[in-house]
């Protein structure tokens, strides 16, 4: 196989560091030469972190993902402070795709740099001098970002941080994301997490559409969630969103998993029971009982019923979107959403409590 073939076929090629963009520069040469079809396509920097081999192969899946959709120049940083090997060592390579009805190949191209001990010292200059001018950035964390990295220390200008909430704990780990998005004009912050439960919060905020009461959502006394053990997380995000939008502030935390919301004129518990759910969200149903004893319950439960009222649980089936979906819509226009910043602070108060 030709060097040729191995780059737009996906195979990493080793490169002096010094010279990662003239030897890219002269691989597309050769590409574009021997097939006038691949197209060479970016609209991105971005710039993936893992601190492991499985966080590695989290984030490039997460990338192959937006090659048709948002092509972007990938640059994988993997540090590995302990392990013995050169300070830096970089490839690149390829991802193509053909584009349907059997025309055009649209490729985008991808760094590797790996880097060891002091190797570290020299990534932010390195990192800048790769980006692409004049497009915006993206930094993907395969999970939570790790303790002591800040995004200005990595990629200074950074325009958007993507992250996954769902590699939190049972009890912490959002208060983290909450320094990041404290971080004066700091970049936007998108969470995975919150994008999967989208189509939950939609139905939600429709349960207490006519006839049912809306004044029920004022009187409220109890909340229930069944949420899967993996999902815990998601569901914090969840009762902080639902704390901001109906006035819930100052949890204290009560005996097993659950707490204890003020509101006006009362107080609001909010339990959590595990249950099994197939839906990637994690959360199965969420049930509001108010002060009078009225109950407005959802349960995801596929293609139900959508019966609406006091006293019923209705079932309905949310569209569910894959990983690869909610990467695409993270580096677009629904990945930014100002609500998000008012769930996260309120989650991480329910981490407090």
């Amino acid at each position: 196989m030709s060097e040729l073939e191995r780059f737009t076929g996906g195979h990493a090629i080793g490169v002096d560091v010094s010279g990662i963009e003239r030897d890219l520069a002269a691989l597309w040469r050769k590409a574009s030469t021997h097939d006038a079809s691949v197209t060479r396509a970016c609209s991105w920097n971005l710039v993936a972190h893992a601190t492991s081999a499985g966080e590695l192969e989290r984030v490039r899946f997460l990338a192959d993902a937006l090659v048709e959709a948002v092509p972007t120049r990938t640059l994988y940083l993997s540090y590995r402070a302990s392990e013995p090997g050169p300070e830096i060592e970089a490839s690149v390579t390829a991802n193509c795709r053909k584009l349907p009805g059997g025309g055009k190949t649209v490729c985008t191209e991808e760094i590797s740099i790996e880097a060891r001990g002091k190797g570290a010292d020299h990534l932010p200059s390195l990192l800048r001098a790769l980006l692409v001018p004049d497009l915006p950035t993206a930094l993907l964390w395969a999970g939570l970002p790790p303790t002591g990295h800040t995004t200005t220390e990595l990629v200074p200008g950074v325009d958007r941080v993507v992250l996954d909430s769902a590699a939190a704990d049972e009890r912490e780990g959002l208060g983290r994301i909450l320094q990041l998005a404290l971080g004066k004009r700091g970049p936007a912050l998108v969470d995975l997490n919150w994008l999967r439960l989208s189509p939950l919060r939609s139905v939600l905020a429709s349960a207490f559409d006519p006839p049912v009461d809306a004044g029920i959502a004022f009187r409220l006394a109890k909340i229930r969630l069944a949420v899967a053990p993996r999902a815990f997380p998601a569901a914090r995000l969840l009762i902080g969103w639902l704390a901001s939008r109906l006035g819930l502030g100052n949890p204290e935390a009560i005996p097993g998993r659950g707490w204890s919301l003020e509101r006006q004129g009362g107080r609001v518990i909010v339990e959590l029971e595990t249950a099994e759910t197939a839906l990637s969200c994690g959360v199965a149903s969420v049930a509001f009982e108010s002060e009078r004893g009225e109950v407005v319950c959802v349960a995801l439960t596929g293609t139900g019923l959508d019966v609406k009222g006091p006293n019923t649980c209705f079932q309905t089936s949310a569209h569910e979107r894959s990983d690869g979906e909610l990467i695409v819509a993270a580096l677009g226009a629904q990945g930014v959403d100002s609500l998000y910043d008012a769930a996260l602070r309120r989650a991480a108060e329910l981490e407090r409590a």
